[in-house]
């Protein structure tokens, strides 16, 4: 199953592309009414981080600063409460290199595969499916991202060097 922790402006749209497999789709965001579209087209709506990685081998986030991924990840029923060894998660949201460094960390310890996987385009682009998705090891995470991001991607050499070439996109497109 693919989890997605985040369903707002910008993870909404890109967690909709996912609906056409429903019942590999886990889902979870802190306002109920943003995961009731989702149920009903049959994806599984989780509690907490930690019922959803129970179920959910790769799982994204997209939530709207280092501290909500970090309590989404080790917070009270975070991931790591029960992501099981190999999982992998894809942090979307815009964090500090340090932060994404010290988060893989926490989660390597675990057993647990973190990916910064910053995204650029904007809400527009996540519906569009034109989303700009960088991430260190995005090879291995290809075929868990299938339709999430447009057909454009770097891959950098470093965790953190993809929210570094993020930050250079936002500053660079405003």
């Amino acid at each position: 199953m693919i989890g997605f922790i985040g369903l707002g402006n910008i993870g909404a749209p890109m967690a909709r592309r996912l609906l056409d497999r429903p019942d590999e789709l886990v889902v979870l965001d802190v306002a109920a009414a943003a995961t009731a579209p989702f149920a009903a087209e049959g994806a599984t709506v989780a509690a907490t981080p930690a019922e959803l990685a129970a179920r959910a081998r790769v799982i994204s986030i997209v939530v709207r600063d280092e501290a909500q991924v970090a309590d989404v990840l080790d917070g009270p029923d975070g991931l790591l409460a029960a992501a099981t060894a190999g999982t992998v998660v894809a942090v979307h949201s815009t964090i500090s290199a340090e932060g994404a460094v010290a988060l893989a960390e926490r989660a390597s310890a675990a057993g647990v595969d973190l990916v910064d996987a910053p995204i650029s385009g904007g809400a527009m682009d996540a519906g569009s499916a034109t989303v700009t998705m960088d991430a260190d090891q995005l090879r291995a995470l290809l075929a868990t991202i299938d339709g999430l991001a447009g057909p454009l991607a770097w891959v950098l050499a470093a965790l953190g060097g993809a929210l570094a070439l993020a930050a250079v996109f936002d500053v660079v497109t405003l």
